[in-house]
């Protein structure tokens, strides 16, 4: 009994224990990170972004387990967006001693946001104004809880308002910064100082005057005013404890006032003319900087300070060393920047008391000679540059006793390295670079033992002779580049241990044979830009571990037989090697660049035993194929990162290594390179390869294990017929047939089907001569899946010619000139899914053709001549039938159709198919946009069988009306095919009585109208008749509407057929005189029935006219074969009028006419009959002689009597 409640303690224990060890650890607050404090590790710093929008929360209410009172520390940033601080957030924040907050637009702080950070002594705040919304103040009343604040920053915050009372808010600051605002003024009020402001910083804004504000800062020790617009400095003296005064880039030209106390001077970038005299009077001075000014020479006071040790006066006016300055400091002055003046000479023994001098800057000046005795022999001087100068001259003694480390005589005029450099012992490093010096001697390099960097580049030396660099032994890197440099002498670099980087570019190097040879510490050469022809392994230092010789011209690498080289990265771009073996690469490398060359093959194995290779540049060359036993690493360590585009590279069947060129793979493609198809030669990247689209060419081949190639006629041997190209791949699964015809072959050789290969698996069959398919021609070729026939002039297949292809899938037979197929040709093609049948003349298809296909899919028939559309093709999946004359019809024999045909809902009765077809499976046709309506008008009229469509004008050429399909169907069932519209007459006639009795009265004015109409204008016309007859002149022209006559009761000698707009001129210059000479004449439009051109209907009264005629005289103007000649009327009566032969036809050709430029039907009437040109001298000659004889009229009593049995009583001026 006692044991239970023992038990249930421990297990109580155990419980909370384990709640205690499953206790979370303090987390961090939302969108914060938290780490320890650098200063205080016990406290926390805290980093918060909120550069992402999201809810703030007071941090106090973050679950931070009771941390919060922790936090030392709290950096807070928005990436400069808008954003507002809870007024609770900093609650509790009792311990915070740094804040700072970048990045957060908005406008003010709230007056209790820094009620609970009384312990905080430093603030920075940036970038807070928002950029369009207006300025950031900073409050007074935000302020006043951060009393003991001892560094207060607001930076980058444009458009800031600082509040006056600032100094008093703050009594303990110590550290102000108020730099890049962009403030115009800084003010504060009269009885706000800061008796503890140390440093203030107001650089980088706009401020023209900062005195009122100085007033109030009287122990101030450091003040940055840079970069603002302040011309005068007269309050510093207010400030007796100021030390460092950056005033640079602002406005001041000489009014200064500073106190004593100044030790560092920074007025670099003003208007100064010369050293303000508050300047130079300081007696502490210990820094000056009044370079990028415009200070002359002789118009400073000597420097009162003899502490001063840094003097930068350069980018002045200054002709001479201004030693007059240093009078007091001379032997204190450290640093000397004379730099980009006018200094032209130095006078020896200026700077004989410089015993501290350690660097001196006289770039960029006009001294031509560096005299002796300028520097004293005792000198600290470490850097003395003189580069940019017209130096000429060094004399011996200008450098001796001198310790110098760095020497710079770059950009002058020295024809010789000086003799003075071997007298400084200790020189590192000499730039001699940008001179004229034409050679070397020795025993001056050779005699600085501590050399470690020589700079010769850009000079015009020619060799490099022996011992140059001898005893260098601390000489680390050389550079020669830009000379002349043909020849390199052996022993030029003896006794150089520690050589270990020469640059050679850019010189006229053809051999590197025994240069090198006593470079043993050489790591890194560059040749590059040179003339090297022959690249010897041999010849370079064992211990080279990058070479670079880009840009010579090297043609041949030598065998890399030696194992001790030690290179890692060679690079070869832009030379002109062919040809690349393995034993022509060094083992060794890890990177290697041949870009650019003339690399047209790998060598078997080339970079097999390149176990290091990690990056290899290929790009750039005439590279086809790429073996794979040539790009093949064997024990490879490290994958190879290649780059290979740029090269004419062919999807050959021997790269299968780029299938696997991924980011996991041993080979690791860098850029975008391609490959072209081995067929058709279309672009391919490589990274989108697959296994299919890698091909070989061959003219004769046998697969693996076949063993009948020996013997002529063998199933698995491939041999490529004449005229073809064959491709193939790897494992044999491809076999690619593609033939083409030449035009160049006459005559032209029909094309034997026997000699494809019996494995093809395609075969294209284009442009080649092959008018018939026999039976059985492409019998045996169990693998032939895709077959191409196009363009040949195929006409006629025979039966079973496709029979047993098994594995066909899809036959193309388009661009020929087939008519039709039964089907029998495709016997034992069970696996056909698509046929191409377009461009050729197929009008209708059989039944036969898809029960022996029974898997087709896919069918082209455009470009054909179908009319209708074959029923049988609404089983496929795909069609096309753009391209066909396709007839649309619709029909009104549905008398249900008729009365309701404003009903969406139901179907017009089609005469033809095809828009009935295409109205329910147009989602079949995927050319369906392209599809279109065609009628021949002409045609329709002549065979008497038209469609809805014929009544239309003719909108392609004279005689075709072409519509869309996708139109047609849109308004068949409200305008094309509507026989009326059904509108108000539809309705219940109940309803529009009164409508109808005014429509018959309406109705029944017109006809009496049209009668007196009628009347009028035949007795008109009588008139006319008669006056006519007076004349001699008959009349041809009958009452518009009546038959015509059953037989002709005048002759006409000719019937004139003109262009309505040329009438002035026919009547004037040929139908008159010929009027004159008693010819009678039938104009066409002054005699003729009228017609209207838009109408495209046939006159039979005007071919009555014509008949009754002896000849027809076609006056062939511009305006007729425009106007006239293109009306169904016209043509069609002048048509009929040629084909009688008893008749006669003139052509008079008028102006710009020519004859051989007419269409087919004029073309045919002028090849039969006359023709004559009205410019031609004898054109009244040749008209008469064409012209028939004149004949009597016929006799009075005759006519008359038949105008008495048709019109009555004959008016007795016709008798």
């Amino acid at each position: 009994m006692r044991r239970k409640p023992i038990f249930l303690l421990l297990l109580f224990l155990l419980v909370l224990s384990i709640n205690a060890t499953d206790q979370p650890p303090d987390e961090c607050p939302k969108f914060c990170k938290c780490a320890p404090d650098p200063v205080q590790p016990t406290a926390k710093l805290v980093l918060c972004d909120y550069s992402t929008n999201g809810t703030v929360v007071p941090l106090a209410d973050a679950n931070y387990n009771n941390q919060i009172a922790n936090i030392r520390s709290l950096f807070i940033t928005c990436d400069l967006r808008q954003f507002r601080f809870p007024d609770a957030y900093f609650k509790s924040l009792t311990a915070l001693h740094h804040l700072r907050i970048v990045g957060c637009h908005m406008t003010h702080f709230s007056v209790k946001l820094f009620e609970d950070l009384s312990s905080l002594r430093t603030l920075e705040l940036g970038q807070m104004s928002p950029p369009s919304t207006g300025a950031f103040e900073m409050t007074e009343d935000a302020l006043m809880p951060l009393a003991r604040l001892e560094k207060f920053s607001l930076t980058r915050s444009f458009n800031v308002e600082i509040p006056q009372r600032l100094l008093c808010s703050l009594p303990h600051l110590q550290v102000l910064n108020l730099s890049t605002n962009g403030l115009p003024t800084l003010r504060r009020e009269e009885t706000c100082v800061a008796q503890q402001l140390l440093i203030v910083d107001v650089s980088r804004n706009q401020l023209t005057s900062i005195e009122q504000f100085l007033r109030g800062v009287p122990a101030i020790r450091q003040i940055s005013l840079a970069h603002n617009s302040i011309a005068q400095l007269d309050a510093l003296t207010a400030t007796p404890f100021l030390q460092q005064l950056d005033a640079e880039n602002n406005r001041i030209q000489e009014s200064i006032s500073l106190p004593d106390t100044v030790v560092h001077v920074n007025l670099a970038g003003n208007l100064l003319r010369k050293i303000p005299d508050a300047v130079s009077t300081l007696p502490s001075l210990v820094a000056l900087n009044v370079s990028r000014n415009e200070i002359e020479s002789g118009n400073s006071s000597v420097l009162a300070s003899s502490e001063l040790e840094m003097l930068d006066a350069s980018y002045n006016n200054l002709d001479q060393l201004p030693t007059e300055w240093l009078q007091n400091c001379d032997k204190r002055i450290a640093h000397l920047h004379l730099e980009h003046n006018r200094i032209q000479e130095i006078p020896g023994g200026v700077l004989s008391n410089a015993t501290n001098l350690q660097t001196l800057d006289i770039s960029s000046n006009r001294l031509r000679v560096f005299a002796d005795s300028i520097l004293p022999e005792n000198s600290k001087i470490g850097n003395l540059r003189l580069s940019n100068n017209s130096l000429e001259v060094l004399e011996p003694k200008s450098l001796e006793g001198l310790k110098l480390e760095h020497l710079d005589l770059s950009h002058n005029k020295l024809s010789e390295i000086p003799s003075a450099i071997a007298k400084v012992e200790q020189l590192k490093k000499l730039d001699l670079s940008n001179n004229q010096i034409s050679k070397l001697y020795q025993y001056v390099l050779n005699k600085i033992k501590q050399l470690h960097t020589v700079d010769l580049s850009n000079n015009q030396l020619q060799s490099i002779g022996p011992y140059i660099f001898s005893d260098s032994s601390e000489l680390h890197s050389l550079d020669v580049s830009n000379n002349e440099i043909s020849l390199l002498f052996k022993d030029a670099f003896a006794r150089c241990p520690k050589l270990r980087k020469i640059t050679m570019r850019n010189n006229r190097i053809k051999s590197l044979d025994e240069g090198l040879s006593e470079a043993s510490g050489l790591r890194r050469l560059d040749v590059s830009n040179n003339l090297i022809v022959v690249l010897k392994w041999s010849a370079l230092p064992e211990n080279l571990e990058i070479l670079l010789a880009d840009n010579n011209d090297i043609n041949l690498l030598t065998a890399s037989t030696s194992s001790k080289l030690s290179l890692k990265t060679v690079s070869l771009a832009t030379n002109r090697i062919t040809v690349m073996n393995a034993e022509q690469i060094p083992n060794s490398l890890e990177s290697f660049d041949v870009s650019f060359n003339r690399i047209a093959r790998l060598g078997k194995g080339a970079f097999g035993e390149k176990s290091q290779l990690r990056k290899l540049n290929l790009k750039g060359n005439q590279l086809t194929v790429v073996p794979t036993e040539s790009i093949r690493i064997l024990e490879g360590v490290h994958p190879v990162k290649l780059e290979i585009s740029q090269n004419p590279l062919i999807c050959d069947c021997q790269m299968t290594w780029l299938l696997s060129s991924g980011k996991t793979s041993r080979i690791q493609i860098l850029d975008d390179a391609l490959c072209h198809h081995a067929i058709d030669q279309h672009p391919i990247p490589l990274k989108s390869l697959q296994k299919k689209d890698l091909l070989c060419p061959y003219q004769s081949i046998c697969e693996p294990e076949c063993i009948c190639c020996q013997y002529g006629n063998c199933d698995c041997k491939s041999v490529c017929p004449a005229s073809c190209r064959c491709f193939r791949d790897e494992q044999f699964n491809i076999n690619i047939v593609r033939c083409a015809g030449s035009n160049t072959t006459v005559p032209k050789r029909e094309f034997v089907v026997s000699e494809l290969p019996v494995s093809a698996t395609e075969i294209i069959l284009s442009g080649v001569t092959l008018p018939q398919l026999r039976t059985h021609s492409f019998i045996g070729r169990l693998r032939l899946q895709r077959l191409h026939i196009n363009g040949t002039g195929l006409r006629n297949i025979q039966t079973k010619a496709f029979h047993t292809l098994p594995s066909l899938k899809t036959l193309d037979l388009s661009d020929n000139a087939l008519l039709s197929l039964t089907g029998d040709e495709f016997l034992k093609c069970p696996e056909l899914q698509q046929l191409f049948l377009n461009g050729n003349r197929f009008s209708s298809l059989t039944r036969g053709i898809f029960e022996k296909l029974p898997n087709l899919k896919h069918l082209t028939l455009h470009n054909n001549s179908f009319e209708d559309v074959p029923r049988v093709i609404s089983s496929l999946s795909k069609i096309s039938l753009s391209g066909n004359p396709l007839r649309c019809d619709c029909s009104a024999k549905d008398e249900q159709y008729r009365h309701s045909a404003g009903s969406a809902h139901q179907q017009p009765f089609w005469e033809h198919n095809a828009a009935e077809w295409f109205a329910q499976h147009r989602e079949l046709v995927v050319d369906f946009q392209a599809v279109e309506c065609w009628e021949n008008v002409t045609k329709a009229f002549l065979t008497n069988d038209t469609t809805v469509l014929s009544a239309y004008p003719p909108n392609v050429g004279p005689d075709v009306f072409e519509m869309r399909m996708e139109e047609f169907l849109r308004d068949y069932n409200t305008t094309i095919c509507v026989p009326f519209s059904s509108g108000f007459f539809g309705q219940d006639p109940q309803n529009s009585i009164i409508f109808v009795i005014v429509s018959v009265s309406i109705a029944v004015l017109l006809c009496i109208l049209v009668v007196l109409a009628v009347s009028f204008v035949r007795k008109s016309h009588d008139a006319i008749n008669q006056r006519r007859y007076k004349a001699s002149s008959l009349n041809c022209s009958t009452s518009a509407g009546s038959s015509p006559l059953p037989i002709p009761l005048l002759s006409y000698h000719a019937f004139v057929s003109y262009s309505k707009k040329d009438e002035k001129m026919v009547v004037d210059q040929l139908c008159r005189p010929l009027e004159d000479e008693d010819y009678q004449l039938c104009l066409l439009h002054r005699d003729g029935p009228t017609y209207n051109s838009n109408l495209h209907a046939i006159s039979d009264e005007l071919i009555a006219q014509m008949d009754s005629s002896q000849c027809l005289i076609l006056v062939l103007t511009k305006h007729f074969l425009e106007n006239e000649w293109k009306t169904l009327q016209i043509k069609t009566s002048h048509q009929l009028f040629a084909k009688n032969r008893s008749k006669r036809v003139i052509a008079v050709l008028g102006d710009g006419v020519d004859a051989n430029l007419l269409d087919d039907e004029l073309g045919q009437i002028l090849r039969k009959h006359t023709r004559i040109e009205m410019r031609s001298h004898l054109f009244w000659t040749l008209l008469h002689s064409s012209l028939p004889s004149r004949l009597p009229l016929p006799p009075n009593d005759d006519s008359s009597q038949l105008y008495s049995d048709i019109y009555g009583i004959v008016p007795s001026d016709v008798v």
